[in-house]
């Protein structure tokens, strides 16, 4: 029989190396609430994580935020009259 999984002791994230503030990772526990269970990161930013710490640890909030938001939009060059 394998043992039950248990969360990784991964606590920076893994693409600006800041503190990612996970609660499950601090508590090594799945029975706590975190924040980042409601978080959805967006599939670039998921692209931007190196392969070896995918599905390893959590995002921190800043790099969450970067991602959740939209491109911008180019910007055309004034006319001059």
């Amino acid at each position: 029989m394998s043992p039950p999984f248990e969360p990784l002791p991964a606590f920076a994230c893994p693409l600006c190396g800041a503190a990612n503030g996970c609660a499950v990772a601090r508590s090594g526990s799945f029975e706590v609430d975190c924040w980042c269970r409601r978080a959805t990161p967006s599939l670039e930013a998921l692209a931007r994580v190196p392969a070896a710490l995918r599905a390893r640890a959590c995002l921190c909030p800043a790099c969450l935020s970067r991602s959740a938001e939209p491109a911008a939009a180019p910007q055309r060059a004034a006319r001059r009259p």
